[in-house]
């Protein structure tokens, strides 16, 4: 082989050597998991600073006070009282998968926020998440009050997911420890 050619190669070989040297004057970390609510695309490597959202408690703030066929949502109630509460379920599902099904919160007013505590600290996504709302008054089961959709790391905000749909709202309280 001739000397000149060996040595081109050698010079070429050596040089695909050189590692990039990490310099943290001039790279910044930050968190890389898209499913992060601190995710940032803009830095230059993974820190370990990542935190996620773990739901505590799931709120309806208000729905509508009348169905869409302008029946009250319990009939005897308002005919006992001239109230129109609804026994609430909410129901929550991540693609398709069940992510949250409530047990029936009875005679709730249309304009008081209603509670459930998780029976789990379940870890969001960034994907979309749907929410369905039911009266279940038992004389016509599961009544449909309202439904929406959110996506929950685009709009979480100082420990609560708000998602407004129509005349309904619905909070998801979170920390950011499991």
């Amino acid at each position: 082989m001739n000397k000149t050619v060996f040595i081109v190669l050698s010079l070429i070989f050596l040089q695909s050597c050189n590692k990039t040297i990490f310099d943290p004057e001039n790279n910044i970390g930050g968190c890389l998991d898209p499913n992060s609510l601190n995710y940032d695309s803009t830095v230059d490597f993974e820190n370990q600073s990542c935190e996620y959202a773990y739901i505590d408690q799931y709120e309806i703030s208000y729905y509508p006070e009348n169905d869409e066929n302008n029946d009250d949502w319990d009939f005897d109630l308002l005919h006992l009282t001239g109230v129109y509460p609804a026994d609430l379920i909410l129901y929550i599902q991540e693609e398709s998968d069940t992510f949250f099904y409530s047990h029936t919160i009875d005679n709730q007013p249309h304009n008081s926020p209603c509670y459930w505590t998780a029976p789990e600290n379940k870890k969001l996504f960034n994907t979309k998440y749907s929410w369905e709302l039911y009266d279940d008054d038992g004389l016509t089961s599961y009544d449909f009050i309202d439904s929406g959709s959110f996506n929950p790391i685009d709009i979480a905000i100082n420990g609560k997911i708000t998602s407004t749909n129509g005349q309904t709202q619905i909070v998801l309280h979170y920390s950011t420890n499991p």
